[in-house]
């Protein structure tokens, strides 16, 4: 496989941002012709070349402007306006790639089974912590980053999770097995953290979902930081079943991200609501 292939298939495992750089018209004397290819990451450091000196340098700007803008862009370039004396011309286009969201489930059961696959599918990375050795087999969780953790407790995550590098743009659900417990350590944890989270959905009875939100609130956590955690967590489409919860989670995810109310789009766009 060519390297920038290669880096291309790392960067977006990574969730990176990244912007493919190719030559797709090459007329007289190019230092490269068509179907050349670069990469250029957010840092501004290339991989590969399309021909080195100022065409690749102004392509390199080019290519941070499209990745901030997030739009393909095509460009054409007289090489004598560049000071290159070969004196042809080429065209280059360029391929932005967003960097993919991240989701981090804490606890590995049922629901996060189902859960996992539909993240990956609608392109977040997933990562899960559990504590139970077995549940973070490679068949279970195909595709996702796991985290062995000893437990719940809040220097157990801080000291196993460290290495997630959790970071504000992260979206986080919390359905552990030990409902009326981990999960409130977890938040606990989590609502340490100096910034919000993207989102944060947490699952648990209206009962737990109180007692647990009162015993944040005693410890000092501000209420405003605690009302954005969704608690209990999804959108009610009456469904139970783990694999329905899974819907009814991506879904509400899917809301945030896209800053949505969750409604259904009939009563927006229907016949009978236009």
């Amino acid at each position: 496989m060519d390297i920038v292939y290669e880096r291309a298939l790392a960067l977006s495992g990574t969730g990176k941002p990244f912007v493919i750089v190719t030559i797709t018209e090459s007329d007289g004397s190019t230092p490269r012709k068509i179907g050349a290819k670069m990469i250029v990451v957010e840092d501004g450091s290339i991989i590969g070349t399309i021909g080195g000196g100022p065409l690749e340098h102004n392509s390199a700007k080019i290519a941070l402007e499209a990745m901030a803008e997030g739009k393909c862009r095509k460009v054409r370039f007289e090489l004598s306006d560049l000071m290159l004396t070969c004196g042809g011309n080429v065209e280059v286009f360029f391929e932005p790639h967003a960097a993919r969201d991240r989701a981090v489930i804490f606890g590995g059961g049922h629901i996060a089974y189902q859960l996992s696959p539909l993240l990956n599918s609608i392109d977040f990375r997933t990562a899960v912590v559990e504590d139970r050795e077995e549940y973070l087999t490679r068949d279970r969780f195909d595709g996702c980053e796991k985290i062995k953790v000893p437990g719940y407790g809040f220097d157990e995550l801080e000291k196993h999770c460290a290495g997630l590098n959790l970071k504000e743009n992260d979206y986080i659900v919390i359905i552990t097995r030990g409902h009326e417990y981990s999960d409130g350590r977890v938040l606990d944890y989590l609502m340490s953290m100096p910034f919000d989270f993207k989102y944060v959905g947490m699952i648990g009875s209206k009962n737990k979902v109180f007692e647990c939100m009162k015993g944040l609130i005693e410890k000092g956590y501000p209420k405003e930081k605690l009302a954005r955690v969704f608690a209990p967590v999804g959108i009610d489409i009456g469904g139970e079943t783990p694999a329905e919860i899974a819907v009814s989670i991506t879904a509400q995810m899917l809301s945030v991200k896209y800053s949505k109310d969750g409604k259904h789009v009939r009563d927006k766009k229907g016949y009978f609501n236009s």
